[in-house]
């Protein structure tokens, strides 16, 4: 008992700091209520005979959207949302904890040492800060799908392929995001992992029947794939606020569009046939600049731990652009590439002085003015927040990331290493 009281005696103010405010946090937006309200709302319709996927709505006429699967975990937790929610926001933060742990396990820590390592920390819980608490305050899952992605990858990785691959495939089944993963999966050579998530995925679609029968388990599988089919007209052109996807960000630019202030955002006056084509073949294209990531010929896996991390980033940044009907918290999926620039620029700021150094570090903190909390109602105020989501300035900012990531190539940190080694002799 006293071992306990001296340990938490010793952690660092800071460290007992963010537990308390993620208690608290955790607390208010329970007591609020969000997301989550939705998922549990469906778990008990379903319970008790009714369809999730059809009206009527309890909260604020959201829809259901995701699995019956998931569905299915949820109803033993629908007696008291309240409780149910808090637990679930303390696992959120956990979660994201084990995910930070999970993305330092690529980097070589070595060279960020002492008040660079410092400053990596603050500039990250910074530049975080509004789509975690956006995520737990909104009571939603996508810190549970970033830490499903690490954890299934750091399993693939250290040859437990099938208890990857039975983790990945669930969460895609839970909501189809994540399948933009298997695209990293496939070109690095992990084709069991691969197989096993496609298989999992596949087969939890089938496994509600067990407790629905499987005429009604499809009726559900047909609802709701009626709800995100991506070919359906609102997802290829999505003109409102809050959305922040490719479908969201390029069609407003290229076809006029009625958004819900009156200012002007189309540049050209293409077809919505053909603003929707361009923006088609512009995911197309985003898929094929993983190429410049990969560098090396497809089905050899990465050995290289720091490039390593700097592709699976690369793939994470790619599920908010390339899914539809993304909104700001789906953009916390972008921070581990955010990360990984930051510590590009920590490491090599010592040693590089050219002009295009500059120059992208200056489009790096540009782009990083939207991820800060400055970008926020309460400090910008709620009309200037609306107007930078009228214009998808969170969608600008993560693709201007792209070249950025690009120049931060880990093939350049071995200089930093040689220099470290000289110095150390």
């Amino acid at each position: 008992m006293k071992q306990d009281f001296k340990k938490i005696q010793s952690r660092h103010p800071g460290e007992l700091l963010l537990i308390l405010f993620a208690i608290i946090l955790s607390y208010t937006s329970a007591l609020d209520g969000g997301d989550f309200d939705v998922y549990l709302e469906a778990a008990y319709k379903l319970f008790h005979g009714q369809n999730p996927y059809l009206p009527p709505y309890a909260k604020d006429g959201m829809g259901y959207s995701y699995s019956p699967f998931f569905i299915i975990l949820l109803i033993p937790f629908t007696s008291d949302y309240f409780l149910t929610e808090f637990v679930w926001c303390l696992l959120l933060c956990v979660m994201l904890y084990r995910s930070y742990v999970l993305f330092c396990h690529y980097l070589d820590e070595k060279p960020l040492e002492g008040k660079d390592k410092k400053i990596w920390i603050w500039l990250l819980l910074i530049l975080s800060y509004q789509f975690v608490s956006n995520n737990i305050g909104m009571v939603q899952i996508t810190i549970f799908l970033l830490w499903a992605i690490l954890e299934s990858l750091r399993l693939i990785k250290s040859n437990r392929a099938i208890s990857g691959g039975l983790l990945l495939g669930a969460v895609i089944n839970i909501k189809i995001m994540p399948v933009v993963m298997l695209g990293y999966l496939l070109y690095r050579g992990y084709f069991m992992s691969l197989t096993i998530a496609i298989m999992t995925s596949v087969a939890l679609l089938f496994l509600p029947s067990l407790f629905w029968g499987m005429e009604y388990n499809l009726t559900l599988l047909k609802d709701w794939w009626h709800i995100i089919n991506p070919a359906h007209a609102e997802h290829q052109i999505e003109e409102g606020i809050g959305m922040h996807s490719m479908m969201s960000f390029l069609p407003v630019y290229l076809t006029e569009t009625s958004g819900e202030l009156p200012y002007p955002r189309n540049i050209f006056n293409f077809s919505s046939g053909t603003a929707v084509l361009i923006t088609q073949w512009s995911i197309v294209l985003l898929g094929l600049i993983s190429l410049l990531y990969f560098r090396s010929r497809p089905f050899i896996k990465e050995t290289n731990q720091i490039k390593a991390i700097w592709e699976i980033s690369y793939f994470l940044l790619l599920i908010p652009l390339v899914m539809p009907h993304q909104q700001k918290y789906a953009f916390l999926l972008v921070m581990p590439m955010v990360a990984y620039v930051l510590y590009f620029f920590l490491i090599t700021k010592a040693w590089q002085s050219e002009l295009s150094f500059k120059i992208v570090l200056a489009i790096f903190i540009i782009a990083m003015i939207v991820f800060s909390p400055i970008h926020g109602s309460d400090i910008i105020g709620r009309d200037a927040f609306r107007w930078s989501q009228h214009y998808r300035l969170i969608t600008i900012s993560t693709l201007m990331l792209i070249p950025v990531s690009l120049y931060c190539n880990p093939s350049k940190l071995k200089h930093q290493t040689i220099v470290l080694q000289e110095q150390n002799k």
